[in-house]
This record gives structure tokens, sequence and C-alpha cells, in this order.
């Protein structure tokens, strides 16, 4: 699933795509997760970046089960992951009002990243749970 969007307005009516497409593979589990961590990222990718946003999900089937993976691509400069978690180790982190979306990234992904490449920079992050 591969959408564009052209400003933060679009985020809320993409919402219910991304659960009928979550509901579709089978991993509606997935759903508020997966909610909340493009809310983050694509917020992120329109306060930092620049539109136009792109927002890719994809299951895989990897030896340890499925996984969702998750891109948001902007055409910002990106930023540098290690000093973003080296922030929140700080004690002055705690008394701050902002950047608290990539932690939620964290506590949710086991991996996430970011890179560039020719369509810009990508934050991604890999979504998973044991199917019951």
């Amino acid at each position: 699933m591969v959408l564009t969007l052209t400003s933060l307005e679009w985020l809320s009516p993409v919402r219910a795509d991304l659960r009928d497409q979550l509901a579709q593979w089978g991993r509606a589990d997935l759903s508020e997760d997966c909610l909340l961590v493009v809310s983050e990222l694509v917020s992120n990718a329109f306060g930092h970046g620049r539109a136009p946003v792109r927002l890719s999900l994809a299951l895989e089937d990897r030896g340890t089960g499925q996984v969702l993976r998750i891109q948001v691509t902007d055409t910002g400069s990106g930023f540098d992951p290690e000093l973003v978690k080296a922030r929140w180790r700080h004690p002055s982190f705690r008394l701050g009002t902002r950047g608290r979306g990539l932690l939620l990234v964290d506590a949710l992904c086991p991996e996430w990243g970011e890179r560039h490449d020719r369509t810009g920079h990508i934050v991604w992050c890999d979504l998973s749970r044991a199917v019951t």
C-alpha cells in the first residue's frame, strides 16, 4: 500500500484505509499501533521535512513471522537517529514537551531507522506481534 499525502489534513481520512488494508491482510491486531506510529511519522515528516510525503506499508513474511514495514518519505534533509536516542537519555529530556514521537515509535517497533535515496529522506520501522 502506497499513499502520497500533500498536507497533514489527509492523515485523518487515511486512517480508515489503513485499518481496511490491515484487515484484508488478516492483521487487524496491528491497527492501533500502526495508526499511532503512522501518525507520528507523518506528522514529523510534515513538521520537519517537506511535502509531498509518501506513506508505504508492506506486510513481509520473515523467518520469525510477519512484520509490517512502515516507511514515510519526504524531501527533507533528515536526522541522526543516534543523536535522537542520546537526547532521550539526557536528564533534561524529561522536562521538555517535544520529541516524544520517535520515543513511541522506538517503544512499539523493535527495529527502526532512517536513510536517504533518490526520492528523499525515509524513516522506516518494523511493527510486529505474534499472531494468536
